[in-house]
């Protein structure tokens, strides 16, 4: 028998009640894993049937074959100090030896071949991958070799640190029109303003300043690649504004789409949190999401449901979202991430309506498996062919969920459990999918009310 929980007991248990202590004490009833139904996985791999939607365009212009070769051949410059093969008589040490020539070799896999079709975003990506390992490999070849200088590999973290500054202050650029401009820039913030605000921060800040080998690589690849993503999204932001016939400026609209977006958000959260609104980002806890309605204890929609709470809240806790009266520094990409929040708060709700109706999530057989993913796919993939530059955006973010789930149905034999968990993840794609719609409206709302 399935063992049932309420808000009400949830509560008045406390955090201890989601690890699995509502009744009081141990033993009393079964989980839902103790007794599940019955699950025939064999074939379910025949659910990988449909192809993950494609990454979606979201720049309209590509990278030149010619700045790719550079790219490229950076990586080859930057590895060139370094012997191959790298024996043990030569670098006695491991662990060193090891991150160099890992260093090596991801640098080499990363590298985007210039026959490989790739969407401008993940051609730059890896290029700053790439970049990145290599320095790794060679600033710690250089911090245990006399024959190099760590801090003649890349540029220093605080020159990197002010061009990182100095180019998001001219973002967004211009653009044929906001929402355009959300997808071109967005991800481009993205990748300084993370830098800025993890990558290049911690210990002594400088490529000097530790006396470990190791730190010292890792140092120097972290400068590398944000000085990567620094010059290409200079190159990207120049290029894509050249090629505007009526370019206009987008600051004002994305911010006043990020503020009424995040309004809701905003409005949301007061209802989650009731009383206790000094803390309004943090995690309210999965029964904020339930009424007094039995639901399925310990079910995989339960437990995806948890899952999704956790995720949700990690991320809206740090993201510029426009909350109360603050405003973020950079619009383009508080609009993105302003959007997915109010779409992952949305199906949050829609999911904790379906586990008070009583939904498990649990699989009947291996061709419902099959049927959640196609629906996912499909789902997806109307979001990363849109016409919507923010609903491209939006499946570029989802479509990332299909390969843990995947990686599951892909083994040889898969026991029921993660099974489950696969399909009810797959139903989570469908979701956060399907309340993408409403969100995208009242961002098309808020971009008129500006004109």
């Amino acid at each position: 028998m399935t063992r049932r929980v309420t808000r009400r007991g949830a509560l008045a248990a406390g955090a201890l009640a989601l690890a699995g202590c509502l009744d009081g004490g141990r033993g009393r009833g079964q989980r839902f894993w103790d007794d599940p139904p019955s699950l025939d996985t064999d074939g379910v791999s025949r659910a990988l049937a449909a192809p993950v939607p494609d990454r979606p365009r979201l720049v309209p212009v590509s990278i030149e074959p010619a700045v790719s070769a550079a790219f490229a051949e950076r990586v080859d410059r930057l590895l060139e100090p370094i012997p191959a093969p790298l024996p043990a008589e030569t670098l006695p040490n491991g662990a060193i030896r090891e991150q160099i020539a890992a260093g090596r070799d991801e640098a080499r896999a990363a590298l985007p071949a210039p026959e490989e079709s790739l969407v401008p975003i993940r051609r730059a990506e890896r290029f700053a991958a790439a970049r990145g390992h290599a320095a790794t490999a060679v600033g710690t070849w250089a911090a245990v070799t006399t024959e190099g200088d760590p801090e003649e590999v890349t540029a220093g973290v605080g020159t990197v640190r002010h061009r990182t500054a100095e180019t998001l202050e001219t973002l967004p650029g211009e653009a044929s029109d906001p929402l355009a401009g959300a997808a071109v820039y967005g991800p481009i913030e993205r990748w300084l303003d993370t830098a800025r605000r993890r990558d290049l921060v911690g210990g002594s800040g400088e490529i000097a300043g530790s006396a470990n080998p190791l730190r010292t690589g890792e140092t120097v690849g972290e400068a590398e690649r944000v000085q990567s993503h620094v010059e290409i999204g200079r190159y990207l932001r120049n290029r894509y504004e050249r090629s505007l016939s009526e370019p206009r400026s987008v600051d004002a609209p994305l911010r006043e789409a990020a503020e009424r977006v995040g309004a809701a958000i905003g409005d949301r959260l007061r209802e989650l949190h009731g009383d206790d609104t000094d803390r309004l980002r943090q995690n309210p806890g999965t029964e904020a999401f339930l009424d007094d309605r039995p639901v399925p204890r310990d079910a995989p929609s339960v437990s995806l449901l948890s899952g999704a709470v956790y995720r949700t809240f990690d991320e809206l806790r740090f993201d510029p979202i426009p909350v109360d009266d603050w405003t973020p520094d950079h619009p383009a990409t508080a609009l993105t991430r302003t959007a997915l929040a109010r779409v992952r708060l949305r199906a949050l709700d829609a999911l904790a309506a379906r586990i008070e109706e009583g939904e498990t999530m649990f699989p009947t057989d291996a061709a419902a498996v099959g049927g959640a993913r196609d629906d996912a796919t499909e789902a997806v993939e109307k979001l990363a062919t849109s016409a919507n530059p923010l609903a491209r955006w939006l499946g570029a973010q989802f479509r990332s969920l299909f390969a843990e789930h995947d990686a599951v149905l892909a083994e040889g034999d898969p026991e029921a459990r993660p099974v489950a968990e696969a399909f009810a993840g797959y139903q989570w794609i469908g979701l956060v999918a399907d309340e993408a719609g409403p969100v995208l409206s009242s961002v098309n709302d808020a971009i008129d009310s500006v004109g």
